[in-house]
């Protein structure tokens, strides 16, 4: 058998990306849990199998596994079934501080913070983290020495808002793009960081499509107005515009020095709240983004690279429900 190479981790994976928060996201919580082999691996299903597949390993009927980091063990079962047999994952109940890289070191087994997530300080490397699969409040990182958030490959749900800001060094993202996020998400000032690869979340949650009323900027599912993830689709006989991701939370872009990448947020067709693009120094094009609809309001401000004709066409093209200011970007007016 191969050395073992990789980790496998349960993925909490929920229908809503905002901060309407339903009350079945424990209980989905709960049936993820309960599903980690399945969702954990590529176990075979076909009847008669007397594999299992964990990565690039090949495991045989009645074979263990220890994970690297010790925090789990798997069996494969008749079937080529792979289950998990020892789960030494750590639940925390409340906020959790991580200032050093000595403090996340000490986390390599940390599945869950029920609370809030702060990471800052002299913490770099997060790859500790990688058992990670729920924070029940804010994820905050901010001022830390990290260049990736390679360790939060895993993260399934952030129950409030997440903030990444002030990390001088941080160049790229690393979240699920199915990440189910119950809040606002701010990406400021982070004067490395060139693309939101690995911010995709923001786009493409699980069943967050909805369909548009072309004409109108009606949500025209089967789910009430609060609710645009539904399956019902427009009434017979009636257009519909594209379908592509929702957002409820409010999202905020603002102060990357060197950001002129948007692409991770392409699928992300109608937002709920406010979207605000505001000086990204380096930003000279939206044309990866295709918003259709935003309930809130809508800023693409103070960006000297980012031609005003452009940015004002952009505007132009969204159904905005609140206030539209596209001001201070190259060759345009200033912003009051």
């Amino acid at each position: 058998m191969k050395p073992y190479s990789f980790v496998a981790t349960a993925l909490f994976l929920s229908t809503a990306c905002g901060p309407a928060k339903g009350t079945d996201s424990e209980s989905d919580s709960a049936s993820g849990s309960e599903s980690d082999s399945e969702s954990e691996s590529d176990s075979a299903t076909e009847s008669g199998v007397q594999q299992c597949y964990l990565g690039q390993d090949v495991l045989e009927i009645g074979e263990e596994l220890e994970t690297p980091d010790g925090c789990l063990t798997y069996r494969c079962d008749d079937g080529g079934v792979l289950s998990i047999i020892e789960d030494g994952r750590v639940n925390l109940p409340g906020d959790l501080t991580l200032a050093t890289q000595e403090d996340v070191d000490a986390q390599v087994c940390l599945g869950v913070v029920e609370g809030a997530l702060t990471i800052s300080g002299t913490a770099a490397d997060l790859t500790p983290l990688a058992q990670l699969t729920r924070v029940g409040g804010k994820l905050e990182i901010r001022g830390s020495a990290a260049v990736t958030l390679a360790g939060f490959d895993a993260l399934g749900e952030v129950g409030d808002a997440i903030v990444i800001a002030d990390n001088q060094a941080l160049t790229a993202m690393s979240f699920l793009p199915y990440m189910s996020v119950f809040g606002d998400v701010t990406i400021q000032n982070n004067d490395a960081l060139v693309s939101l690869a690995g911010a995709a979340f923001l786009g493409e949650c699980g069943n967050c499509s909805v369909r548009l009323h072309l004409g109108e900027g009606e949500a025209t599912t089967g789910g009430s107005d609060q609710d645009p993830g539904g399956d019902g689709g427009a009434p017979a006989g009636e257009d519909t515009g594209p379908t592509g991701g929702s957002f409820y939370g409010n999202i905020l872009i603002a102060d990357n020095d060197v950001l002129t990448e948007l692409s991770a947020m392409g699928a992300l067709v109608f937002a709920w709240a406010d979207v605000r693009f505001r000086n990204n120094a380096a930003l000279t094009s939206l044309a990866a983004l295709q918003l259709s609809e935003v309930r809130g309001s809508l800023e693409i401000s103070d960006h000297p690279a980012l031609d005003s004709a452009e940015a004002q066409a952009f505007a132009d093209g969204i159904d905005v429900w609140g206030t539209a200011t596209v001001c201070g970007n190259a060759g345009g007016i200033a912003c009051p």
